[in-house]
């Protein structure tokens, strides 16, 4: 089977494994998420890149509101034209947002562009080793390097437990998370 067939197979496992969590099973597993999340975020610095939920993601709140008390930078993307990699712009929770491309809320063109030192990114599907899919678009394996070259960039990714897949297919242009916060636990990507 082609790679691309076995991502799009697992894509759909994943995303049907996700939309299965509802009410207060997935209330008391983002909360649980969201803890662990911040517990791995708070040792480090920067910029926070965060996401606006898209579909049935998990949603980023709850770090974002804790993020901004401590007083850090945040940050949301922008989406871009399919191809490019996403522009981050300076956000707060209580910012207004305007609707994006695929109807995703984003900070406003004249927001500030900014750089995160940190991404919290939402798979569809992850696994150990700490590759990722998404929906299919690659803008975070466009992302990760432009802003790598810019200065390091550490990766947390965000998802309930039932999205990890045993062995997700890698390409070379595919860009491995650095860690995973879950629900059950931190994931810490050996070798990241």
């Amino acid at each position: 089977m082609a790679s691309t067939d076995h991502k799009t197979q697992l894509r759909h496992k994943a995303m049907a494994a996700r939309s299965e969590i509802r009410g207060h099973q997935r209330q008391a597993a983002t909360a649980r998420a969201a803890h662990h999340a911040f517990s791995r975020l708070k040792y480090t610095s920067g910029i926070v890149g965060l996401y606006q939920a898209f579909r049935d993601e998990i949603h980023p709140d709850e770090i974002a509101e804790r993020l901004h008390h401590t007083g850090r930078r945040l940050a949301l993307p922008t989406t871009p034209r399919y191809g490019h990699p996403l522009t981050f712009r300076a956000w707060a929770p209580g910012d207004p947002l305007v609707v994006g491309r695929h109807n995703i809320p984003e900070p406003a063109p004249e927001a500030e562009e900014v750089h995160p030192q940190v991404l919290l990114v939402p798979p569809v599907a992850f696994d150990r080793r700490g590759y990722r899919i998404g929906y299919g678009a690659g803008f975070y394996d466009r992302t990760i390097p432009q802003l790598r070259a810019i200065h390091p960039v550490f990766t947390l990714g965000y998802a309930f437990a039932c999205q990890e897949v045993a062995f997700l297919p890698s390409e070379h242009h595919d860009v491995p998370l650095d860690a995973i916060a879950t629900e059950n636990e931190i994931i810490t990507v050996t070798g990241r």
